[in-house]
């Protein structure tokens, strides 16, 4: 049996029959045809059980010294990719055995290119925390998601010395586009409109063709594979405007972020919540996990153009395993990915004055990163304002309650002398005490309110903050790519007046400049009149709480004080 290496640290779960391994020890691989990216090993203290394949590296001995004529060489391996692997599921029923593409949105245009399991690009981070304050977006840490385009597949006629080729106006084809260079590539019929931009008061908006729709998450239901080794969390999705129930786990929820991402480059796209490695199966994570991929999925559904995509209905409406297979096979080769996407984009006939587009440009640049330092500001104080709920404002109003308790309890020693030796407080003073004694519980209570409150708002409004802020991650890219787009037509309008490049060449250039121009301006256009509705929502909720809650302590200490209205003097 061979052995390997370990790359990286791996916390397994015993209950699903993973191993523990730290890097740089050595384990015997027992099988690595168990499936899905996993391997079975053991462990130089003789544990056994499941490690991830892209964890281990083999180790090779020495080379053999040949006896004989060289043999012919091996056939080329290729390497089966489920690319619904991650963290948290790492298998699926429908796409065993099925060959694709890895699932990185940059490399959508290089086929051929498949691994098991995934690609890591540095040391893979298990986190482990969960809630409220963990890791991830939609109430957790901002999510480490990069969003990414596709590789450029030409080069253009002008040599632009400002792109860089790593940059993401390059990956996502940007250049290639401007330039012409993907017109005629595309193995679908260019020139069909599939989106569209209409111009109105408020400028130019996305068109919306279809009626709008929301989706409903229920019912999670843990499940298994591998004769119990592997476990899972199944959810039930259901769009309104079919009323057809479809079973999604988490790395269904992954496919499709990175599908989306690669797709549209100047559509915000937010990031899933983070994947989990530990107690991804108790009943609050599960429920708050739901949450997150609702309010994800209502998103999405929001979006006039994410809302009508092929890839999004397909997973929306997809029941059968092979035709799964055959759309997720379709979503990734998509001929209108990233930049080509503007192929397929209908724009109104106006052509656009390049200095106001760049003016408005920097403006929402600098909107963008002063609402970026409001969002951590505010998320900062409304975490903190929460657990002071939990801790010092509970234990405050507590420690007063104790206080007067304590109170009532030195009154109740008041047995004033009386002639007929009956040693009892008078009427009047165990009205007092037992006044008191009820204001000292109130106390108690209102510290209760106080732990219990964050649940109502604090959480909520923190949730959502944390959902803005993964919006808000989207936008330096969006923003990159838009202003290499302005600058390669100001670069193609030097060249015209130098007389290196002909009038009708740049005029393509600026044409075509414009209609990513026309989807940034809708985009934004889009996502300001969302953020209108929803802080407005999100603050009327927030302060129909406090009300509630500050009336409820109101009601309660306007109870103790009608306690004292009793006592006779």
């Amino acid at each position: 049996m061979e052995k390997a290496k370990v790359l990286y640290d791996f916390d397994g779960e015993e209950g699903n029959g993973e191993l523990t391994v730290r890097e740089g020890d050595v384990v015997t691989v027992i099988r690595q045809n168990v499936g899905d990216g996993w391997w079975e090993a053991e462990t130089s203290t003789g544990q056994k059980g499941l490690v991830p394949e892209a964890w281990m590296e083999i180790m090779r001995g020495p080379p053999a010294i040949p006896s004989g004529p060289p043999s012919a060489p091996p056939p080329t391996q290729t390497y089966e990719d489920d690319d619904w692997d991650d963290d948290d599921d790492d298998d699926d029923d429908w796409d065993d055995s099925e060959k694709s593409s890895v699932h990185q949105p940059a490399n959508h245009h290089q086929p051929g290119k498949n691994v098991k399991l995934r690609q890591k690009s540095s040391k893979p981070s298990q986190n482990g925390e969960s809630g409220i304050n963990g890791a991830g977006n939609f109430g957790l840490h901002s999510a480490n998601r990069d969003r990414k385009g596709s590789e450029p597949t030409g080069k253009g006629t002008v040599k632009l010395g400002f792109a860089n080729r790593f940059s993401v106006f390059a990956k996502a084809g940007g250049e290639d586009y401007l330039l012409g260079s993907q017109e005629g590539k595309s193995k679908s019929v260019s020139g069909t409109i599939l989106y569209t931009i209409v111009d109105s008061e408020d400028g130019p908006v996305w068109g919306s063709p279809r009626e709008p729709f929301h989706v409903d998450i229920k019912n999670p239901k843990k499940e298994t594979k591998l004769k119990g080794i592997k476990s899972f969390i199944c959810y039930q999705v259901t769009p309104s405007n079919t009323g057809i129930q479809v079973s999604r786990r988490y790395k269904h929820f992954d496919w499709l972020y990175a599908r989306l991402c690669s797709k549209f480059v100047t559509i915000v796209v937010p990031p899933l919540p983070d994947k989990q490695v530990t107690g991804r199966y108790e009943d609050s994570f599960i429920e708050k996990r739901m949450d997150q991929l609702s309010r994800w999925l209502e998103r999405m559904t929001a979006h006039p153009v994410v809302s009508q995509c092929d890839v999004f209905l397909h997973f929306l409406t997809c029941t059968d395993g092979k035709e799964w297979k055959k759309g997720k096979r379709d979503a990734e080769k998509d001929d209108f990915l990233g930049a080509a996407f503007f192929q397929v984009l209908g724009v109104p006939q106006t052509v656009l004055d390049i200095t106001v587009v760049e003016r408005q440009h920097e403006n929402f640049h600098k909107f963008v990163k002063s609402m970026e330092a409001s969002m951590g500001q505010i998320t900062h104080v409304i975490h903190e304002h929460g657990k002071r709920h939990i801790g010092p404002f509970k234990r405050e109003y507590q420690k007063m309650g104790r206080a007067f308790k304590e109170v009532a309890t030195s009154f109740e020693l008041d047995t004033r002398p009386r002639i007929n030796d009956i040693d009892a407080p008078t009427e009047g003073s165990q009205q007092l005490t037992d006044a008191i004694k009820f204001t000292g519980k109130t106390y108690d209570e209102i510290g209760d309110l106080f732990a219990a409150q964050p649940r109502n708002d604090n959480y909520i409004l923190e949730d959502f903050l944390r959902e803005y802020t993964g919006m808000l991650s989207c936008f330096p890219d969006m923003i990159s790519f838009h202003k290499h787009t302005i600058s390669t037509v100001k670069e193609c309008q030097k060249q015209r007046e130098e007389q290196k490049m002909e009038f009708d060449e740049a005029e393509q250039i600026k044409t075509r400049a414009d209609v990513v121009s026309y989807g940034m301006m809708a985009e934004i256009n889009h996502f300001q009149r969302q953020r209108v509705y929803d802080y407005k929502e999100i603050m009327k909720l927030y302060l129909g709480e406090q009300i509630k809650f500050y009336e409820a302590i109101t009601e309660k200490l306007r109870a103790a004080m009608t306690q004292y209205d009793n006592v006779n003097v």
